[in-house]
């Protein structure tokens, strides 16, 4: 329906529908006062009249129907899907008639007659007056089912989690994507404590917590929520305090961040352990000096006794307590990726088996053994002697873990991981795998330990019993290989252990070389010794000495410089790799413009330039401190001889 406004002048299109010439006549006559406000048009069936309505280009802003009319019934315009501005029109008076009219949706009823015709102008205006209002609240409540529906579209089909709680902290009103969010159906939360669903660490007093919300009106908050399944799920919440039917109420829309936190909680992690691995390697570096000088100046002095002598027995404990804190150095090595490093294609499934015994002596009799070795396994790249040690370790944990018995399963298979793996292990990339599983039915770990398990020197048993060092050293052999270790464990459900190496290919047969075992271990050559330890460098000189070698000692790499231009022909340089003002791969770079005969053979007690040593390998063996005299000897007789 359409206005129409001429200078100024609403102009309203009426159409009478009407089969009575006479009358027709008479209500056109009261309308010839109103001509500048109403333009008159007429039908004289209802096919006529839905002719005219049908027609767009008219528009008509009411109807004035008579109630018989030849080919039907003026009620049949008064269709409540379609409603029209009609006032209908009788030749007589029954007041159930009218009241019949006024329900079916007719703005108006009046019963023909000349008095009534002279009064239409006024009655059409006052329809008109009431059509436009109940118009206009049509749009406004059809614009509210638009909206309303719109929100519903987006709580019901959101992600996050929407809800409305009441002034006594219950739900009123829950989304959907409750169900996929905390495995709880919004039926289940109507009118339950929303609070009872949220961790007692995250709101240690709730109902001061929800005051301060009420107060400040607006605020954000992370909290755990529990999941119908029993776990705790991460939710990074927006809270705005509300009124509500005049009554205080809260908006909650919570986002799970699940992933992120476990993530964030990894990097965490892993920077954590970097910086321990760093302060480790520097403590068992300079631990290892000292055990070198122990070790050696132990075996020099049992050389120089009767084995009968009194002090041999002190002499020989010393020995068993040096080799001891040397496995244990050995260990903060592994984890803080300083060991000597010697990876190689194996295979996990043929590793496991031959150290079947061994494990199965480490665990008690009341422990199975119980192995599940995938077949057509692809091979690792690993320093076996590093992943025997891995599997020592977690043996050793799960035997403790399951004093009253139980079961060890040390499982293999292949895995082609995807974007999920990159998400939980970001160092990694997806692709293939080898999954190495280690798992017991023990007494399991609460979320506080296992979160801790890793950490060196953390350790939940009794003083004596355990250095803390087992996952610890675990971890670091692992990240070193380019792969991931994983802890799952619960309270009295055993603890999982999950290993992921990378596939490489399989490895190349070779002929191992024959080493002469009869070979002497003195010698007449000129050997440059560059160690900043005094003592180390001491024990080191006295030693090559007693065996006929001319020393040259050197406590840093300007006098290691000196020695070389100052000296005709030095076979062989043993240095320290970590020496001042230089390393000990560069100091040999630089000697070997020097001397280019001389050969190197490097001390160390962790390796930093492992990229490096990789490259170089060939002709830059190393010999691992704490190390003893026959050692020492036997390497640099074998260096000199190759």
């Amino acid at each position: 329906m359409r206005n129409r406004t001429v200078v100024g002048i609403e102009h309203v299109r009426l159409l009478l529908i009407e089969d009575d010439d006479l009358h027709i006549e008479l209500i056109q006559r009261a309308f010839e006062a109103w001509q500048s406000l109403f333009d008159l048009s007429v039908a004289r069936s209802l096919q006529e009249a839905r002719a005219l309505l049908a027609n767009n280009a008219v528009g008509v802003d009411l109807i004035i129907c008579d109630w018989r009319l030849p080919d039907g019934d003026g009620m049949e315009l008064l269709d409540p899907a379609h409603p029209l501005p009609v006032i209908l029109m009788t030749g007589y008076g029954d007041e159930r008639v009218a009241v019949e009219a006024i329900r079916a949706g007719a703005l108006d009823y009046i019963v023909k007659s000349e008095a009534a015709f002279i009064d239409l102008p006024h009655v059409a205006q006052r329809a008109l007056r009431q059509w436009r209002a109940i118009e206009a609240q049509r749009q406004s409540e059809q614009a509210l089912r638009e909206i309303e529906a719109r929100y519903r579209l987006i709580t019901e089909n959101t992600s996050d989690l929407i809800a409305i709680l009441d002034n006594r902290r219950c739900f009123s009103y829950v989304s959907p994507s409750a169900i996929n969010l905390l495995g709880r159906t919004p039926e289940e939360l109507l009118g339950r404590d929303a609070f009872d669903y949220v961790h007692p660490d995250d709101v240690p007093d709730s109902t001061e917590y929800w005051q301060s919300i009420i107060q400040h009106k607006r605020t954000t908050a992370t909290f755990r929520c529990r999941h119908a399944n029993g776990s705790w799920r991460w939710f990074e919440c927006d809270i705005k305090a509300v009124e509500q039917d005049n009554a205080s109420a809260v908006i909650i829309i919570g986002r799970d961040i699940t992933a992120r936190r476990e993530l964030e909680e990894r990097l965490l992690q892993m920077q954590k352990m970097d910086a321990l691995g760093r302060l480790s390697g520097g403590i068992a570096h300079d631990f290892n000096n000292l055990l070198a000088v122990i070790a050696g100046c132990t075996e020099l002095a049992r050389q120089s006794l009767p084995d009968d002598h009194p002090a041999m027995a002190e002499l020989i404990e010393i020995q068993q307590a040096t080799e001891r804190a040397s496995a244990l150095t050995r260990q903060l090595l592994a984890f803080a990726h300083r060991q000597q490093f010697d990876p190689r294609p194996i295979n996990l499934n043929a590793l496991i088996l031959d150290m079947h015994k061994l494990l199965r002596r480490l665990i008690r009799e009341n422990i199975s053994l119980q192995t599940q070795l995938a077949p057509d396994l692809w091979h690792v790249r690993a320093d076996p002697g590093q992943i025997e040690q891995v599997l020592v370790n977690l043996a050793v944990n799960a035997r403790d873990a399951m004093t009253s018995g139980g079961t060890l399963t040390i499982a293999t298979t292949n895995v082609v991981t995807d974007e999920t793996f990159e998400r939980l292990y970001p160092p990694l990339k997806m692709g293939e795998y080898v999954r190495l599983t280690v798992s017991d039915t023990g007494i399991g770990m609460d979320e506080e330990t296992r979160r801790r398990a890793f950490e060196p020197f953390f350790t939940t048993k009794n003083p004596g019993e355990g250095t803390g060092l087992g996952l610890a050293t675990c971890y670091g052999i692992v990240t070193r290989h380019g792969g991931a270790i994983d802890l799952a464990s619960e309270p009295g459900r055993g603890t999982v252990v999950t290993i992921y190496l990378p596939r490489a290919p399989a490895p190349e047969q070779h002929a191992s070389p024959m080493i002469d075992q009869a070979a002497s271990f003195s010698g007449s050559e000129t050997i440059l010794l560059v160690e900043d330890d005094p003592a180390v460098r001491s024990l080191a000189a006295r030693v090559l000495r007693a065996h006929g070698y001319t020393v040259l000692e050197a406590g840093n790499g300007l006098e290691a410089i000196a020695h070389a231009k100052q000296s005709a022909t030095i076979h062989l340089l043993l240095s320290d790799h970590v020496i001042p003002h230089t390393s000990g791969v560069a100091l040999a770079d630089q000697l070997v413009t020097l001397q280019p005969q001389i050969k190197v053979l490097f001390m160390t007690g962790y390796v930093t330039e492992v990229q490096q040593l990789r490259q170089r390998s060939a002709d830059m063996p190393v010999l691992q401190k704490p190390f003893t005299p026959a050692e020492l000897l036997q390497k640099v007789r074998a260096i000199l001889d190759a």
